[in-house]
């Protein structure tokens, strides 16, 4: 089988696809990549048959995907939203994996901590658990030493005393082996 193409090259073809006449320097800008290693990208996809280089008049050129490159950057996109797709379900799993094991202790008010991607994650997770009395808020912030990617576990100790236990979600679910 063929190599792929690495991430710059890809970023590069995805540049070239999206301008119709994209210069060199502007597509080193944007990637932020040096202007040498944006014309070194450009010779190899051109050599590999990723791209063709017309050249308009003395000062412009045109950059063209090529069917292999056209295919070879579907294929690369298909395969990014396809991991993508996985990390979310695991992470969903995880969160619910913790909750159920949190339930199973008595918890059962959770705290959702923050307005960003983890925390809807985390919301749609809790919200898909068969336990109908898991209940859970959601909270911008709740003090300066929380962060927000922090599920705020709500628990009574012996003497029926509220009290929080905090888990930090990004550790836990890089401990349970996603990359995030």
């Amino acid at each position: 089988m063929e190599s792929s193409i690495t991430e710059k090259e890809f970023a590069v073809i995805t540049e070239l696809s999206n301008n119709h006449l994209p210069n060199q320097r502007t597509i080193a800008k944007k990637l932020g990549i040096s202007l040498g290693l944006t014309n070194l990208i450009i010779k190899r996809l051109a050599k590999t048959g990723y791209i063709k280089i017309k050249q308009l008049n003395r000062r412009q050129i045109r950059y063209v995907l090529t069917p292999k490159g056209f295919s070879e950057k579907a294929r690369k996109s298909y395969n990014y939203t396809l991991r993508t797709i996985n990390n979310l379900t695991l992470m969903r799993e995880k969160i619910q994996n913790l909750a159920i094991a949190k339930y199973k202790t008595g918890i059962r008010n959770f705290i959702i901590v923050g307005d960003n991607e983890l925390a809807d994650i985390t919301e749609i997770s809790l919200k898909k658990l068969p336990m109908p009395d898991i209940k859970y808020t959601r909270e911008l912030k709740n003090g300066k030493e929380i962060d927000s990617f922090t599920l705020i576990l709500n628990t009574k100790n012996k003497n029926g005393k509220s009290g929080k236990n905090l888990v930090n979600l990004i550790s836990y679910l890089t401990e349970s082996g996603l990359n995030i």
